[in-house]
């Protein structure tokens, strides 16, 4: 058993050094990978007036999405009322299909505003993590948040699926 504890404990000081010696990568002054039409076009499975829904491309869990406004916004505190209200709307939308699709129970949504903390894509956005009923472990949850920056994207074709799927369950 003991052994188990200082695994565990060892696990939990590599990813928290990943996590806080990793430098933050610079925020681009002109690109935006959520104002790009071949990034919207590829992941977007939802869009009204003022937001969108992505599927993203590297997700640290099935169902993992990205609600965002269409304006280009970089922080939290620059969306107007009806943007605010509109996310929040399309998050409940989301969670609805997420469940339909992936069997769901239960979500995290995360969101970052500044570089300091690790905000990679300067556009406001919302990460939709959900979880289904006897999950593993949150130690587990919480390596793989941490690791999914390392890890590839996925293949094109499951990116596509999931997208269609959700389209559908959205409708």
């Amino acid at each position: 058993m003991r052994k188990i504890i200082y695994f565990l404990i060892l696990i939990c000081l590599v990813a928290g050094s990943i996590f806080l010696l990793k430098k933050p990568a610079p925020l681009s002054q002109t690109y935006c990978a959520f104002c790009d039409p071949a990034v919207l076009a590829r992941q977007a499975f939802y869009e009204d007036n003022l937001v969108l829904a992505l599927y993203t491309h590297k997700p640290i869990l099935p169902g993992h999405c990205l609600i965002i406004p269409k304006r280009h916004v970089e922080r939290f505190e620059g969306l107007s009322k009806e943007e605010e209200l509109q996310m929040s709307e399309l998050i409940k939308k989301v969670n609805q299909a997420a469940m339909k699709v992936f069997g769901t129970s239960a979500y995290l949504l995360l969101q970052k505003n500044g570089r300091e903390v690790g905000q990679a894509v300067p556009h406001v956005h919302f990460h939709y993590v959900p979880r289904k009923a006897g999950d593993s472990s949150s130690l587990k949850f919480i390596l793989k948040m941490y690791l999914a920056d390392l890890r590839g994207p996925i293949s094109s074709a499951e990116l596509q699926e999931t997208v269609e799927k959700m389209k559908q369950a959205m409708e």
